[in-house]
């Protein structure tokens, strides 16, 4: 009996046994592939963010973003005025207190035009060897016309220079406000050009502004007033002078670009400036840089740049704006110029002085305004 309650027992043990093996082969199955399964998931979670680290380009990953928007054309148009707004006002400011600035330090005049000329026309021979500036076949006749004009324009710039360490800038500006005045009168008598009263108001304005200065100049210096009166007498003659030919030959005939115009003045103008930097025993001006401060160097390159840019600065913003914005605009530019210059140069206006100062200002603006509508 022992041995049969022994048997029966160890069979069922056994059959629950193997019951048991079954079970837990089963669950071992199940485990398995459902590890299998996570492992899986795991994998295409760490892929994915792998793949957004690539695509943030950041190393980390982050939640997906919507597209940004494309700019509107208005807000590239306004970005593209205020760009070029800037430019013309730093190459404004360059040519007036960056060129007194290097004269103060470096006194050659006719090699630092050399300099100056010398960029603008690689420059120019640049863009119409890459076709970027529209130029159309030169002529014999186109080079000896502009002769005239290149030896006015070099005479202005030479002046120019020369006034700019013995006077002030604001001084400089009050000139260059009359000449208006004077091109007007010139215009009037000669031309048969017919002004508004408004115009003729504002004329008046100009010249009283400039008597009042004048008389009041505390700066006085008679050498630098001397230049400027050369520098008025070059530029008047050169406006006429490109009244006649530069409209002739760029928009009656139309042979020849204004970007055409300008390399051959900027050419022609080498040679004179040359000869004159010579004349004035200018041999050893280069050598002379080497000494300078590297505030000074620098100013001298970008006086060299800033002849290149407004060039460029003055068409761009007449194509973005109305002349009349680029006229107060130009205005503004000025203004600033007299007060950076009062503050680096240590200049003293008397209040009397700048009242003339301001009303020769306004009566330019105001006859620049009028003209353009």
């Amino acid at each position: 009996d022992r041995i049969t309650f022994f048997f029966r027992h160890f069979t069922s043990f056994t059959s629950v046994h193997k019951e048991l093996r079954s079970k837990l082969a089963i669950m071992s199955v199940d485990k398995l592939l459902q590890e299998h399964q996570n492992m899986e998931e795991g994998k295409s979670l760490l892929g994915n963010a792998d793949k957004s680290k690539i695509q943030n380009g950041n190393g980390s990953a982050s939640p997906s973003k919507p597209a940004k928007q494309a700019p509107t054309p208005a807000a590239v148009r306004a970005a593209e005025q205020a760009f070029w707004l800037f430019m013309l006002f730093l190459a404004s400011v360059l040519m007036t207190v960056g060129n007194k600035y290097v004269m103060r330090e470096w006194n050659y005049a006719n090699t630092m035009t050399l300099l100056q000329n010398g960029t603008a026309v690689l420059y120019l021979l640049s863009g119409y060897r890459f076709g970027f500036l529209e130029m159309k076949a030169f002529s014999w006749e186109q080079w000896r016309i502009f002769l005239v004009s290149a030896f006015f324009l070099s005479m202005q710039i030479l002046t120019s220079l020369k006034s700019l360490p013995l006077v002030a800038i604001a001084t400089v500006v009050a000139f260059r406000n009359m000449c208006t005045v004077v091109i007007a009168l010139i215009d009037y008598c000669f031309f048969g050009t017919k002004f508004s009263l408004r115009q003729v108001c504002a004329l008046g304005l100009t010249t009283i502004g400039m008597v009042v200065y004048a008389c009041q100049d505390v700066n006085f210096n008679f050498m630098g007033y001397m230049w400027l009166v050369g520098n008025s007498m070059a530029t008047i003659l050169n406006t006429f002078w490109n009244k006649v030919f530069i409209t002739k030959y760029t928009r009656e005939l139309k042979i020849q670009t204004s970007y055409g115009v300008s390399l051959i003045q900027q050419v022609e103008t080498l040679p004179i400036v040359f000869f004159l930097a010579v004349a004035n025993n200018e041999s050893h001006s280069l050598a002379d840089i080497v000494p300078l401060d590297f505030i000074t160097k620098m100013m001298l390159v970008a006086t060299c740049a800033g002849g290149v840019l407004i060039g460029i600065a003055y068409p761009k913003c007449y194509s973005l704006f109305s002349g009349t914005s680029v006229v107060v605009a130009s205005t503004a530019n000025k203004a600033v110029s007299i007060l950076l210059g009062m503050y680096l140069f240590g200049t003293i206006l008397s209040p009397i002085q700048i009242l003339g100062l301001l009303i020769c200002i306004a009566g330019s603006l105001w006859y620049a305004v009028e003209g353009k509508s």
